[in-house]
């Protein structure tokens, strides 16, 4: 923390000056950024922020917001979070500029020039991206808007080879870094809180070209330093890698990669461990970057809601000497309930706190763990440094003598309690016990004195990553719920007393047996009297001593959520898991069942109890439902009042109770194919690698998987893969007794190969080649025959294909091992060239057709 509070202390001397000011950082010879203070290396972490620019402001204006008070309280929360890092993409090439490159001041400028100033005020640095390229109408807009930019005018692909587009965007960022922001009085080119510039985001390269691309280059560069402006010049690299020599050649001082390993867009919350992705960053140890200074400028696990995955990839971040990460893109307050704009990303700190709290431990390891380390793969580098990552657990960890930092529930114990100075999280621990959902920050003022910040519970409703686009249907709630906390710090003893310090917030109480019970806000915890607050700091840090940015909780009517699984067997207890969220008293939660055609006075009343929180559980006794289909509805009564899901009387959920010994349907060809993830990004039936084949006659509904020849003669696999593990969970006495896959399959032609294969939780992967006949065919595979295999990891993420093939976990493999059905999460078919259609050089390109695949007991 030393080099931030030195960072911090040179934009305080500046805050106040409105003259061109020195450069705080600078690179030396071997790559790295670093203070120019104190020659200490930088090392900052945050996330894009996109409420100036597209859909963002768009979505701020559905929602009714005032922009530059959401701009303030989103990087509050950056300060809350200890994020010191910022990027700042403009869309400023379509609505910021004419199509001669001319700057245009407007809302959308000023807007920046707003979370520019907000920025310096918060000690958090900028990385400056003036020229995005893509269209700002995505995903809510109109090609047919009338922007005045130049990329309306202009080709992405022409952007680095026509002169005159090039000498547009010259102009534009010349007039752009030479504008004078309002709020500070200092042109953007001479911003203390601006460290880098980013000269265009994510171009179309051509590496074929290296003089015009060398050219291109030192052409935004050079218009660049015509302003005067001395910040460090990046270019993009992960677009192409094959774009290193042609950087290398120009006068960029450094690079800046993307990664999204859980791939763009799934359209619903992603299940499985993904950790076996983000080992490292395998690109970026090419011997010729390694004397260049690297910024990660965008970077998520698209579709997860995870804690877990943040830290790891802030470790391959810092393996390959990255001193800048940002994550894409910040969901800003006042649209994060409902998700909108950014449909595959979802992070904020009020409403997706685990996740938030993961990517403040990610914001540690890049401040904590060396440059360049490194520290092996999964599953043995799950701890490393004062860091731990859990896939079981959905939780990370800090765990220092005086921090002690987890994203959800641990039993970690602290190094030593008595010298602890920060806390934070969400869940419990050895430190906190807490049933509420939302996140909690402690920080030591002094001796016995403690701040301690409480955000409401957030609750997930609906996939927040499920495309709405409309502000009325919220996927993430707040319930502004109070919940006994438990608070063990020697520092404090067992009966400190708890001041609100917030507007508004009147709550004083004293704490017994080291508890209370804990509302939203901010609050003195004190071991004896309540403290004199003249005699604390006014500050923590950024953070005013009083100071908490929170929206009330919505009046929403009270819901149910609930967990039952699609089907259970019969001869074994049901588990009933509901979620009730309702900030009153819930009392009565009932689940009511009955044998589907059966009328409703023949339903059956369970009784559920809470388990924790907002979750309320119960098993049902072995025999308690009958084999068959059962139709079922929940009841609770919140405050008196009567809640039913389905809302309307008469209508059911549905599940069936099964023979244990009937087969498990893993794979329907009428029902799985929109689930599917393919090895190519963005393979949808319309590009025709893959088909949807109705039933037809004799023909069964299917998936046929084509290998494309056709399109690309270097790809050695193609590979359709669907997470399976909830339905095996559905089915744990088939499981443990399983015996084979029964595959429904035939090939384009005799001898046409497929694959099949299943991937456990730890990336460990067990496959079948099977040989097909072009008449349908019934293919019984023991899963004693299942060999161990490369299986693909999917789906594919971004950028390229270098942690595609998923090699065996370490230790795996030995003399008995076998595959671990409980474990495996995934079920992939994949089409290779060596089978006979790619062989025989036929027309059409080779494909298989699978209709079904069933998991049989012994």
């Amino acid at each position: 923390m030393k080099a931030l509070k030195v960072a911090l202390a040179c934009m305080a001397v500046l805050g106040g000056v409105r003259a061109a000011a020195a450069e705080l950082v600078h690179v030396d010879d071997r790559g790295v950024i670093r203070w120019n203070a104190d020659d200490r290396e930088v090392a900052l972490f945050g996330a894009n922020y996109s409420l100036p620019s597209a859909s963002d402001f768009r979505a701020a204006g559905m929602v009714g917001a005032d922009r530059k008070k959401l701009v303030e309280q989103d990087l509050t929360h950056f300060a809350r979070m200890g994020w010191d890092g910022m990027r700042l993409c403009l869309w400023g090439d379509w609505e910021n500029s004419d199509r001669d490159g001319n700057l245009i001041v407007n809302e959308h400028l000023d807007v920046l020039d707003y979370a520019v100033a907000q920025a310096r005020k918060r000690g958090i640095f900028i990385l400056l991206t003036p020229i995005t390229t893509y269209g700002a109408w995505w995903p809510d807009g109109k090609e047919t808007d009338a922007y005045p930019g130049f990329s309306k005018t202009f080709q992405k692909s022409e952007l680095g080879t026509n002169p005159a587009a090039i000498a547009v965007q010259c102009n534009y960022l010349k007039q752009l870094l030479r504008h004078i922001n309002p709020y500070t009085g200092v042109a953007l080119k001479d911003e203390p809180a601006i460290l880098f510039v980013e000269t265009i985001n994510e171009p179309w390269h051509h590496p074929e070209d290296f003089g015009g691309s060398v050219a291109y280059i030192d052409a935004l560069a050079g218009a660049v330093r015509e302003t005067g402006c001395q910040k460090l010049l990046f270019y993009n690299l992960s677009q192409d890698f094959r774009m290193a020599p042609a950087i290398k050649a120009s006068v960029s001082q450094g690079v800046t990669f993307a990664w999204y390993p859980t791939g763009l867009v799934a359209g619903h919350t992603l299940r499985g461990n993904f950790l076996r992705t983000v080992d490292d960053f395998t690109p970026m140890y090419r011997p010729d970057l390694s004397d260049f200074a690297k910024i990660v400028y965008e970077f998520d696990s698209p579709d997860l809601n995870t804690g877990y995955m943040y830290p790891a990839m802030a470790r391959a971040f810092r393996g390959v000497g990255a001193q800048f990460a940002t994550m894409f893109s910040y969901d800003m307050l006042a649209t994060a309930p409902y998700n909108l704009g950014w449909q595959t990303h979802f992070l904020n700190l009020v409403y997706s706190p685990r996740k938030a709290m993961s990517a403040v431990i990610a914001a540690e390891v890049m401040r904590t763990i060396p440059r360049l380390s490194r520290y092996g793969d999964y599953p043995n580098n799950r701890s490393f440094g004062p860091f731990r990552v859990s896939y079981e657990n959905d939780t990370s960890e800090m765990v220092t003598a005086e921090t002690y930092l987890s994203a959800g529930d641990t039993s970690t114990a602290p190094v030593d309690a008595s010298r602890l100075r920060r806390v934070a999280g969400v869940g419990s621990s050895p430190v906190v016990t807490y049933e509420g959902c939302g996140a909690y920050f402690l920080d030591r003022l002094a001796e016995g004195v403690w701040r301690l910040e409480v955000y409401p519970d957030a609750v997930i409703v609906q996939d927040p990553f499920a495309q709405r686009l409309n502000h009325t249907t919220v996927a993430s709630r707040l319930v502004a719920h109070s919940w006994p906390m438990t608070i063990r710090l020697p520092d404090l003893g067992d009966g400190y007393a708890v001041t609100a310090i917030n507007a508004g917030n009147t709550l004083a109480t004293q704490a017994r047996d080291g508890g209370f019970r804990a509302q939203p806000g901010v609050y003195l915890l004190s071991r004896g009297a309540p403290p004199d607050r003249a005699k604390l700091p006014a500050r923590i840090g950024p953070l005013a001593l009083d100071e908490f940015v929170c929206p009330p909780a919505p009046d929403l009517p009270p819901q149910i959520i609930p967990e039952m699984h699609a089907s259970y067997e019969s001869g074994s207890p049901v588990p009933v898991v509901v979620t009730v969220v309702a900030a009153g008293t819930v009392a009565n939660v009932n689940l009511n069942w009955k044998i589907a055609g059966e009328t409703a006075d023949h339903a059956d009343t369970f009784p559920l109890r809470r388990a924790k929180g907002y979750r309320y559980a119960q098993t049902l006794p072995a025999g308690r439902l009958p084999a068959g289909p059962i139709d079922y509805y929940f009841t609770a009564v919140v405050e008196g009042a009567r809640v039913r899901l389905p809302e309307h009387e008469g209508e059911f959920l549905h599940t069936k109770v099964v023979d244990p010994h009937a087969a498990l349907s893993l794979f329907d060809g009428a029902a799985d194919i929109p689930a599917l993830f393919y090895t190519r990004i963005g393979d949808t039936i319309r590009h025709g690698i893959f088909q949807a084949m109705p039933a037809s006659g004799a023909d069964p509904a299917c998936l046929r998987l084509i290998f494309p020849l056709s399109l690309d003669r270097t790809l050695d696999d193609y590979t359709a893969s669907l997470t399976v593990k909830d339905r095996l969970a559905d089915r744990a006495g088939l499981v443990a007794r399983a015996g084979a896959l029964l595959l429904r399959v035939r090939g384009s032609v005799a001898g046409q190969h497929v694959y099949v294969t299943l991937v456990e939780a730890d990336g460990t992967s067990w496959s079948k080649r099977l040989e097909l006949a072009t008449a349908w065919q019934d293919l019984r595979v023991p899963l004693s025959s299942l060999g161990l295999a490369r299986g693909v990891m999917l789906p594919l993420g971004f950028p390229e294909r270098w942690n595609y093939w998923i090699a065996p976990a370490a230790g795996r493999g030995g003399p008995g091992d076998h595959v671990k059905l409980p474990e495996v999460e995934r079920l992939q078919f994949s089409v290779r060239p060596e089978g006979r259609g790619a062989a025989t050089g036929q027309a059409e390109d080779p494909w298989v057709e699978v209709a079904s695949v069933r998991l049989e007991g012994n």
